[in-house]
């Protein structure tokens, strides 16, 4: 698990560090003061040669574009959106750290020169889309080195990929990177967005339950919304790859209910059975690893939150999985406490870290303190 992690020159933190933390960890704050961006750095941190997760995290916020390099459109990342300030010179590094129970992972992102087999051989033609650091000179950084350290005999992961003009990494980068042959460490870790999972997804991990302990577990989480509910099943009609996986969609997927003869779409049953079900879904395929969450309560009412609380803080005991979620409810951080004085522990496995602007250490909460807040009326968030 880890205990301390500490974060420079990422997004919105010169340098920040959430310290005490436990198996189950809430983070709260005033909006943009960087909750989302602590799960982001996680994500990055724990997925050593992945970089689908450095994709991942600029794609979801919209820091994507397409553009023509050499008569071709490709679809590219704006790195410098990671860095502190935007600004993407040479020399300009992120760093993430972790102290785990295993020891110290880390993490590094430098802008640098390219490596001679990144730079162009030839001028492009006139109009033509073409590197930082070509023959023609633009004065701009031309490539960002990838480097990722963990504890005991794992080796260190590194790669060098070259940057357009826009300091962005294109699809081709990308692809000349997979196709070495890195792949990640086999520690689960799961990023639920605040618009929950996409359908294809939500199927991939419901057929990875079926027929297993787990499905009964995913049946259960659901009866927190709708106690009616028998049984769960894909739909083969709906089940062509990208048939159903825009934003907004939540096909693939029907239950059959209590005293309902007819089988009913699960998108139909409603925000909050959509979310319970990604949250059911992670928890059973994350054993050993990492579960983040980000605005854990959309989609829920106050009445189910404590029982949510329950389903993750039980779980994530039963299968070593540590949580981290962000919110703005007080309800969420009320149901919370809830949890709390049911199970105290000594070490305190469940925390609330609070982000705020410009600060360089969150302020964290036991679980004593957590019912303390909850107690007294307290504002934490």
């Amino acid at each position: 698990m880890i205990q301390t992690l500490t974060l420079e020159n990422y997004r919105g933190f010169r340098r920040f560090e959430l310290h005490d933390l436990g198996r189950v960890n809430l983070i709260v704050g005033t909006n943009n003061a960087g909750k989302t961006s602590v799960l982001e750095a996680i994500s990055i941190l724990q997925s050593p040669g992945d970089f689908g997760s450095i994709w991942s995290t600029l794609s979801r916020r919209g820091e994507d574009f397409e553009e023509n390099e050499f008569n071709r459109v490709v679809r590219q990342i704006e790195v410098r959106r990671m860095f502190h300030g935007h600004e993407l010179i040479e020399g300009s590094t992120i760093r993430m750290s972790a102290k785990t129970d295993a020891g110290p992972n880390e993490f590094q992102a430098v802008v640098t020169q390219p490596e001679p087999e990144l730079r162009f051989t030839t001028t492009p033609a006139p109009g033509e889309y073409h590197s930082a650091l070509d023959p023609e000179g633009l004065g701009q950084p031309g490539a960002l080195s990838l480097n990722w350290k963990f504890p005991q005999d794992r080796a260190e992961i590194s790669t060098t990929m070259g940057l357009t003009r826009r300091g962005a990494l294109s699809s081709t980068e990308m692809t000349r990177w997979v196709s070495r042959g890195v792949t990640s460490l086999n520690v689960p870790v799961r990023f639920i967005t605040a618009a929950s999972l996409m359908p294809d997804a939500v199927v991939e991990l419901f057929e990875q339950v079926v027929l297993t302990p787990d499905e009964e577990f995913v049946i259960e989480a659901l009866r927190v919304i709708e106690p009616s509910i028998e049984r769960i099943a894909t739909s083969g009609t709906e089940r062509r790859a990208g048939s159903f996986n825009r934003v907004g969609d939540r096909g693939g997927l029907l239950v059959r209910c209590a005293g309902v003869r007819d089988r009913i779409p699960i998108g139909s049953m409603g925000d909050g059975i959509w979310r319970i079900l990604g949250l059911a879904l992670t928890l059973a395929r994350t054993a050993g690893g990492i579960l983040l969450i980000d605005e854990i309560d959309t989609g829920l009412h106050y009445s189910v939150m404590e029982r949510m609380w329950k389903l993750i803080h039980e779980t994530a005991k039963r299968h070593n999985i540590q949580v981290f979620a962000t919110t703005h409810s007080r309800d969420c951080v009320e149901s919370l406490a809830a949890v709390c004085r049911d199970d105290i522990s000594d070490n305190s496995a469940v925390t609330i870290q609070r982000v705020e602007r410009a600060a360089t250490r969150s302020v964290a909460y036991t679980e004593q303190e957590i019912i303390a807040v909850a107690d007294r009326g307290m504002e934490v968030r």
